[in-house]
């Protein structure tokens, strides 16, 4: 790190404010046991859940060695490199695993403190440089030892701790807020697309129309030609064609009553299985999609809506590949509504899909101040600003020289 730490505070490593680091038990994990046998994957998430961690196949024989603790903080050496843990509750007997070090505060060290500088950008930058290099990934007891540490007055300390628990508690509870709306948004497109496609979104329409309010319906098979996709070279296509699902397949024709070169597309199976996709112009649809073209004068754009609105994922039939058919897709009852009611319906939509956007785009945007809230809270905390330095405090450097004394006196002979 960098000189000019605030007054009071002093340089050091983590090696040296805190007990010899120790890796953890080798064994395998099992669904039943008698010790809880904490891994990586089990921290990685920022909380642990003690319900999922599996047990140790084979305990070791001195558990007290590898018990977990109040206040431990674990180190991922390996696969999530540098993720840490702060042990706050062991509501069981547990012990760690090989792939993580454990590492006890000495006394006069606030365990949460070091805890947020293991999470703040200054932390990671380093563990980028310890892991840089190397064909496996990974630090060490010993290098994570060498780590430097800006180290805060003990009272100092414990002040940052009290503000950062304030802020940061705000700064959840906002995350959690902001994580209701792309929820809130989905169901509210949901929403729009059932009123459109039940007929609910334009009753008003249709009264001011004195239009009856029935929609019949007929077979989707009746109103659109269904083909499945070609496997063809990428190379037959034409300038100025439009590629779907990698540019293989067969090209829409754009009959008559297609003559704006509108065609709707469905993923066949796969992540794309039951996508409905609205392409104007030429289009190449490869074999792990359908194309649907209108047999008659239609609005493709209200189709589209209506088939989104039918979760097609969700009618495929057997346990194994989601996947959708002409077969599954033909038999569908869909609405047979007046062409000027069908672009009604589309503008209605649309309008309500940008009004969602809207909201998205600015929720993007507050998400993404949000996010960077908790690094400059820790970047500002680690350069001393947070809360105000005291003069009466002990500086850090009375603190280590204790330390190290402490240190020299267990080693001494006796």
């Amino acid at each position: 790190m960098s000189d000019g730490l605030p007054q009071g505070w002093a340089m050091t490593t983590l090696g040296a404010i805190c007990s010899k680091p120790q890796y953890g038990w080798t064994c395998k994990a099992a669904k039943n046991g008698r010790v809880k046998y904490l891994r990586t994957t089990d921290i990685s998430s920022g909380k642990i859940d003690w319900n999922t961690v599996p047990f140790c196949e084979d305990a070791p024989d001195d558990i007290e060695k590898y018990r977990i603790r109040r206040n431990d903080i674990l180190v991922s050496r390996a696969g999530s490199i540098g993720i840490s843990f702060r042990i706050d509750d062991v509501p069981c007997e547990a012990v760690f695993a090989s792939y993580l070090i454990r590492f006890n505060m000495l006394d006069g060290i606030e365990p949460k403190f070091v805890e947020s500088f293991l999470n703040s950008d200054c932390y990671w930058r380093a563990i980028s440089e310890f892991a840089a290099g190397i064909a496996v990934p990974n630090v060490n007891a010993s290098k994570l030892a060498t780590l430097e540490f800006p180290l805060a007055p003990l009272a100092e300390q414990r002040r940052i701790v009290a503000k950062l628990e304030e802020l940061l508690g705000k700064v959840d509870a906002c995350q959690q807020r902001l994580a209701k709306i792309p929820v809130l948004l989905k169901r509210f497109r949901q929403a729009v697309l059932a009123a459109a496609c039940s007929g609910r979104l334009t009753a008003d329409w249709r009264e001011e129309n004195d239009i009856d309010n029935e929609w019949p319906t007929e077979p989707l098979s009746v109103l659109f030609a269904m083909r499945n996709g070609k496997s063809l070279t990428v190379a037959k296509r034409r300038d100025g064609e439009i590629s779907v699902y990698g540019g293989n397949g067969h090209m829409g024709n754009h009959n008559a009553a297609n003559a704006n070169g509108q065609v709707i597309v469905i993923g066949r199976v796969g992540a794309q299985c039951g996508n409905v996709h609205f392409v104007s112009g030429k289009v190449w649809v490869t074999d792990n999609a359908i194309s649907l073209e209108a047999k008659r004068k239609v609005e493709p754009a209200f189709y589209a809506f209506f088939l989104r609105s039918q979760n097609l994922n969700q009618l495929s039939a057997g346990t194994g590949q989601p996947y959708v058919s002409q077969e599954i897709l033909g038999p569908i009852e869909t609405p047979v509504v007046s062409l000027a009611e069908q672009h009604e319906i589309v503008c209605r939509v649309e309008s309500l899909f940008a009004l969602a956007d809207q909201i998205e785009a600015r929720y993007t945007k507050v998400k993404a101040y949000v996010d960077q809230l908790t690094p400059a809270l820790l970047a500002k905390a680690f350069r001393g600003e947070l809360v105000p330095q005291d003069p009466n405090d002990e500086p850090a450097e009375k603190l280590l020289e204790r330390i190290a004394a402490s240190s020299d006196k267990l080693k001494s002979p006796l």
